[in-house]
């Protein structure tokens, strides 16, 4: 079975994605380290970069499919904001997770991860969303906004990324027995 995790910047996806593929002994991809490793041979910011991709839609097109092979694979989880979305327009079968937090909360991460400033992250995390719900809709006609292909949604703000990743294991065992 697969499990896909998306969420906005700083929503705790990768962190939680590292935690279930160590539990479960999972394959773990991560498209944003695709998009990122594209930048950087490109030799640009991820912000150039997702400018570029906006002009560019068989960069994310590439990306999509990309995933999607790898998820006819089975047993892997598969982070990314288009993850569930690819796969339920794909007709394949998964837990489809979406992790929430407030604006306040994930620039606050974003700003200890990348180490800058709140300001510089929440202007980076904004021109961030954007570009990326504007190549999504232009690309696929998806409202990345619409949470109704997710099985769940996980408030994160006030939890672990252990719990969140438990919280998700249950379900996902729970999904395994068909219920």
């Amino acid at each position: 079975m697969i499990i896909t995790l998306g969420g906005l910047p700083g929503s705790g996806k990768t962190t939680v994605a590292r935690i279930l593929a160590d539990k479960l002994k999972m394959e773990y991809i991560n498209a944003g380290d695709i998009f990122r490793n594209l930048a950087a041979k490109k030799g640009m910011t991820l912000e150039e970069f997702g400018f570029f991709a906006e002009r560019n839609p068989n960069i994310d097109r590439a990306i999509d499919k990309k995933l999607l092979e790898i998820a006819r694979r089975d047993n892997v989880i598969l982070e990314g904001r288009l993850a569930g979305i690819m796969l339920e327009l794909n007709d394949v079968e998964a837990l489809k997770a979406w992790l929430e937090a407030p604006l306040e909360i994930r620039v606050e991460r974003v700003s200890g991860r990348d180490t800058k400033s709140t300001e510089a992250a929440l202007a980076d995390t904004q021109v961030r969303e954007k570009s990326e719900w504007d190549r999504y809709y232009n690309i696929y006609h998806v409202d990345i906004r619409d949470l109704s292909v997710y099985n769940m949604v996980v408030q994160t703000q006030d939890k672990t990324p252990e719990e969140i990743a438990d919280e998700i294991i249950a379900e996902f065992k729970k999904a395994k027995k068909g219920g």
